[in-house]
């Protein structure tokens, strides 16, 4: 039923439970999971800089998503699954449905919000964004 399941990480706790999750499903339904990370498009002002500070921000926001998806995926290890990585550019829950929509995934497993709980009030949480537009089923993992 679920063979091919998203998980968004952005290196919180409740990404990775997420991912545990997801990871304990498709084991189960014999499925895929893909890590997915969502860098945040820099400020158009950062683009006309002089001295390239965009360059120099999309450079160390790979590496972090780098590092986050390397980090989740060794904690998943002991599941017998294949796992993917991949990263977008641009804003997480627009990223995420555009991701679903496109190739065709059978659920989201995401976490309840990665950016604690005063920034996701004030910002909107990415997941209650996700769950709203997602052309999936989402389940929201806390």
């Amino acid at each position: 039923m679920y063979k091919k399941i998203l998980v968004p990480i952005d290196g919180s706790d409740k990404s990775l439970k997420a991912a545990r999750h997801a990871a304990r499903i498709a084991e189960k339904m014999d499925g895929t999971v893909t890590l997915f990370h969502v860098l945040p498009q820099p400020p158009s002002y950062y683009m006309r800089s002089v001295d390239n500070i965009h360059q120099i921000i999309l450079n160390e926001a790979q590496k972090y998503a780098a590092e986050v998806m390397q980090t989740t995926k060794e904690q998943l290890a002991d599941y017998h699954l294949t796992i993917e990585c991949q990263t977008a550019i641009g804003h997480a829950a627009d990223e995420i449905c555009r991701k679903a929509r496109e190739e065709n995934y059978d659920l989201i497993v995401i976490g309840s919000r990665g950016l604690g709980e005063l920034a996701g009030y004030i910002m909107g949480s990415v997941s209650n964004r996700v769950v709203r537009h997602a052309p999936c089923p989402v389940l929201v993992v806390r």
